[in-house]
């Protein structure tokens, strides 16, 4: 660094300290007729297909997962974050999420977890491992079946963090790099 220059980065001992945009793409995770906004999650396998969702202890969600060992990721489009940010200060073993929502529901899984109209895409997961990290458990679950919603939006809703969402604007298509 240059004398009497700023300098480029500050650093933070905490997450919640940070102030750096994190976007991440948020999903409404149904365990039975509970929805959680669910955006710390990801692929953690391809051959089976699992997927892996981070959910904190202290939620009713968490305590589902542990009873029901299922649920589903319904990816919502980005016109829908203001009710997925709502789904986030709704306490679900006090209030009926699912009723608040005003989401309809097109079907439910073989285990009982909502299917949403809305959703671009929907993952089934059944839990098939779990591991307990920091204030947070991670669900690892086998993927039984994708529902593709033949009308997506190709606006996936992005959580940014502190109440923040966006879209992507433009998405580019790389070709695939032949093999000589």
């Amino acid at each position: 660094m240059r004398k009497n220059e700023e300098p480029m980065f500050k650093t933070y001992d905490t997450l919640e300290e940070a102030t750096h945009t994190q976007p991440r793409v948020t999903a409404l995770l149904a365990c039975q007729h509970n929805l959680m906004p669910a955006s710390w999650h990801m692929p953690v396998s391809k051959s089976p297909f699992r997927y892996a969702v981070a959910v904190r202890e202290e939620n009713y969600t968490h305590a589902l997962l542990e009873k029901h060992r299922s649920f589903t990721l319904n990816f919502l489009p980005f016109d829908h974050y203001e009710t997925v940010s709502m789904m986030g200060k709704i306490h679900g073993d006090i209030e009926d999420k699912l009723s608040k929502s005003g989401l309809v529901v097109e079907g439910i899984d073989s285990n009982e977890n909502v299917l949403l109209s809305a959703s671009d895409f929907i993952y089934e997961c059944r839990v098939c491992d779990t591991y307990k990290n920091g204030d947070h458990t991670i669900f690892i679950a086998d993927v039984s079946n994708i529902h593709v919603n033949e009308k997506q939006s190709h606006k996936p809703m992005l959580f940014s963090g502190r109440g923040k969402y966006a879209t992507v604007e433009e998405t580019f298509t790389v070709p695939k790099r032949s093999i000589v």
